[in-house]
């Protein structure tokens, strides 16, 4: 069954006023005293059933108040009955049965000092202080209405005027709470206000009916007799049921003195003086004794007054204190505000570690440079990385690395003029903005931004060497800032393509190379997908009996415009990542196709690998797979590298390379050196590298017997590389053998094997297997063809880039 939900106040409220305004019109004597009777007890039920309802958060409040209400009425109903059996007779009340009703007062005053924030002991000064005001102020009143000498009232001694003067005195108590009670809360909470207006009407009829035992026959309030204490009734009840009663909120007001309350103040002061004046008759001698007492309240009205101006004036002070400190702190807010957002917007516009300018705030520039543009101005950008940041970087640390960068900002922008913008964009790349500059003068900062960074940095003890490339773009027409930023990034390639330590200056060109770059990327990508790749085999050959050693694979791309020459896409495959897919499926299909030619002749296979892929932490994994699943054998694989992929990586990353073939050799994997002679070449890298073959760089070997002083250099750097490699127990390939006189001069030093176009040139595996098993293959003992032993681009080299195909 669902409880019934419906608010019961209100139909208490009607029903209680309802039956108050209905009382005094029934007839008989005695209907206004039953009708009393009956609401004074409806309330008092109606106060413990709205307790026990809402449970207010002040429950001992509550109980003093029903507790008040409750003597009152126990009070009344005595004198009910004692009316009903010989008041009536026209005997006086007894004193005990008027004096019955004073034990309610304390207790109503102490149940409102329990409800929430009206507490005696509550630091609010100001609202005791305006309640303070009003109650002498009312107490002048009753006592220029009661107790005024000059207002004609009957005279009273003994228990009568005890009784005049203790029930409105006892009534100001819980008045007082009462105001109190309206100071803290108003109209804030219905249940409070009842309470007050309730309060105020028990007081009003304490006045009104004392005033009519003073003045006697000559006064009546005929249906006012019961209106204030069935209004307090009917209230007390009400707020009991109202739901507001359970606010638990301490305080709604913070006391200030207010408007209404000033108007209030100014009505209570003068009320008391007014009516004492219109009370006395005009020409009546007066004596300044009777009235020591109204003085005596005006001076304590007076004084609290005064009291709550200071008290009302020193909030206002505390105030004006509180809000200066506030100003004062939300002002250092603002400046912090304003500093953190100043530092904010800094971040967000600068690089953290060189405090230079970021990509943003240099993008910002460069849009408004190219927009502002006037026609004869000209701006040019510079895009410009470091050369060998990455070996130090790798070598040295991250921390030496940072320092590195922030010395070279510093240097560049001692360079730069104030009105130019220097950023970082991330890494080891920096730009600078260059506005209103001829082409000359930006060369020449270019050319300084070169010859500083090449001298030494100094980090931690370390005297560290790197250079930089340099992309120039002239901005002599308004353009697309992103537009000019791709034009310098193709002039920075550049650059970095024709060996670094450079300027290059953007021209039209090199849009076309990109996009000839592009076109041969996307052809790469077509050509994994379709399997579009062929390997080609050359041989190495043994210069004193002629025998195949082994063979080179070499990468072959036919693509629909033809055969590409692997200079033009093994630059591209590298720099695109394509080189590891591709170099994984040579690497597989020579394991695969080398297979039956060590297990007929004995021979080995070589297989160029890229620096790339030597990076490639699945490196290891990747030969050994090819080798498992080919069944070829480990002594009949050799990796193909060059000195620049294992040294030319980074002191970190080349250990780690140096690593992965170390692992590969206890697999029987043999490394050979390619285009020895060409790059570092010193007899501690090859002590120090897992090296078992090394291929002399046809540089070397094109030996004629000429006797300028050019063939006699070759003779001697040919002679030395072999006496090294022969002291060292390396076996020795000469590359590019294309004479017989060649052959001859290097059987003369003494060099083991050969490889070029006077054995064979790369040939098919087809061709491979027939040469193999009736020295007819085709191009044997080609020792006239033109061309180079790789053939007319060169060798595969998935390492470098240098020899992937031939």
């Amino acid at each position: 069954m669902t409880a019934d939900r419906r608010p019961r106040w209100p139909i208490f409220l009607a029903g209680g006023l309802l039956v108050s305004v209905a009382g005094p019109l029934l007839p008989g004597e005695g209907a206004d005293i039953a009708v009393r009777s009956v609401v004074s007890v409806a309330a008092v039920i109606a106060m413990i059933a709205g307790t026990r309802l809402h449970r207010p958060a002040a429950p001992a409040a509550w109980r003093l108040l029903i507790a008040g209400l409750a003597a009152w009425v126990g009070a009344d109903l005595l004198w009910t009955g004692w009316f009903l059996t010989a008041g009536g007779d026209g005997h006086p009340v007894p004193f005990w049965l008027e004096a019955a009703y004073l034990p309610a007062y304390p207790l109503l005053f102490a149940g409102l000092g329990r409800l929430p924030g009206n507490a005696i002991r509550s630091r609010n000064v100001g609202v005791t202080l305006d309640a303070m005001v009003i109650l002498l102020g009312a107490a002048f009143v009753y006592w220029t209405v009661s107790f005024n000498p000059y207002g004609n009232l009957q005279a009273m001694s003994g228990h009568a005027l005890l009784m005049a003067a203790a029930y409105p005195v006892a009534g100001l108590f819980p008045q007082f709470m009462a105001v109190r009670l309206w100071f803290t809360h108003g109209l804030r909470n219905r249940s409070y206000a009842m309470l007050v207006l309730g309060v105020l009407g028990l007081y009003v009829n304490d006045v009104l009916y004392f005033l009519d035992i003073q003045i006697g026959e000559g006064w009546s309030y005929g249906l006012l007799a019961n209106a204030g204490w069935l209004l307090w009734f009917v209230l007390m009840g009400t707020a009991a049921l109202h739901p507001s009663m359970a606010d638990a909120r301490s305080t709604a007001s913070d006391g200030h003195l207010t408007v209404a309350r000033g108007v209030a103040f100014l009505v209570m002061a003068c009320a008391g003086p007014v009516s004492l004046i219109i009370t006395i008759p005009a020409g009546t001698p007066v004596d300044p004794l009777d009235f020591t007492a109204p003085m005596i309240m005006f001076i304590g009205l007076m004084g609290f007054l005064t009291i709550r101006l200071i008290t009302n004036a020193g909030a206002a002070h505390r105030r004006a204190l509180l809000l200066d400190e506030q100003a004062a702190e939300l002002q250092r807010a603002l400046a912090e505000q304003s500093a953190l957002q100043e530092l904010v917007s800094h971040r967000a516009m600068h690089d953290p570690l060189t405090g230079l300018a970021n990509r943003a705030l240099f993008n910002d520039r460069l849009e408004q440079a190219t927009v502002r543009r006037s026609p004869a101005a000209r701006h040019a950008l510079l895009l410009l990385d470091l050369d060998g940041f990455k070996h130090v970087n790798d070598g040295y640390g991250h921390p030496v690395g940072d320092q590195l960068l922030i010395q070279a900002g510093r240097r560049l922008r001692e360079i730069v003029r104030e009105a130019d913008t220097l950023a970082r964009f991330g890494g080891d790349e920096f730009a600078v903005l260059l506005e209103d500059v001829t082409a000359e003068e930006a060369g020449e900062i270019a050319g300084r931004v070169v010859d500083v960074i090449a001298e030494a940095f100094t980090v931690g003890g370390y005297a560290l060497h790197v250079t930089t490339s340099v992309g120039l773009y002239m901005i002599a027409e308004s353009v697309p800032a992103g537009d000019v930023l791709r034009d310098a990034d193709l002039a920075l390639y550049a650059a970095k393509a024709a060996g670094k330590n450079q300027i290059s200056v953007f021209h039209p060109g090199l849009r076309v190379e990109r996009l000839d770059q592009a076109r041969i990327a996307e052809g790469l990508r077509r050509a994994l997908e379709h399997d579009a790749f062929s390997v080609d085999y050359q041989p190495v050959v043994d210069l004193r009996t002629g025998a195949v050693h082994a063979v080179e694979a070499l990468l072959r791309w036919s693509a629909s415009e033809g055969v590409v020459p692997p200079d033009a896409f093994i630059p591209t495959a590298e720099e695109t990542g394509l080189i590891v897919p591709i170099g994984a499926r040579v690497l597989r299909r020579a394991c695969f196709d080398a297979r039956r030619w060590h297990e007929r002749y004995g021979i080995a296979v070589t297989v160029n690998v890229s620096a790339v892929q030597l990076r490639r932490p699945d490196f290891v994994a990747t030969v050994l797979d090819a080798l498992a699943d080919s069944g070829l054998p480990g002594e009949a694989l050799i990796l193909e590298i060059t000195e620049t992929a294992l040294l030319d990586t980074g002191m970190q990353r080349s250990d780690q390379a140096i690593e992965y073939l170390f692992a590969l050799r206890g697999h029987g994997v043999r490394v050979a050196i390619d285009d020895f002679g060409t790059g570092y070449s010193s007899l501690a890298y090859l002590h120090r590298l897992p090296v078992d073959v090394v291929k002399i760089d046809g540089a070397f070997t094109t030996l004629t017997s000429g006797t300028d002083v050019a063939s006699r250099q070759r003779h001697a750097f040919t002679r030395a590389i072999l006496g090294l490699c022969e002291s060292l127990d390396l076996p020795a390939v000469a590359e590019k053998v294309e004479t017989a006189e060649q052959e001859e001069f290097l059987r003369g030093m003494r060099c083991p094997l050969g490889q070029g176009y006077l054995f064979s040139k790369p040939v098919p595996p087809a061709t491979l297997d027939r040469f193999l098993a009736g020295g007819t293959g085709a191009g044997a003992g080609a020792a006239g063809s033109a061309g180079t032993a790789e053939g007319p681009g060169g060798s595969a080299d998935p390492i470098g880039g240098e020899r992937l195909a031939g």
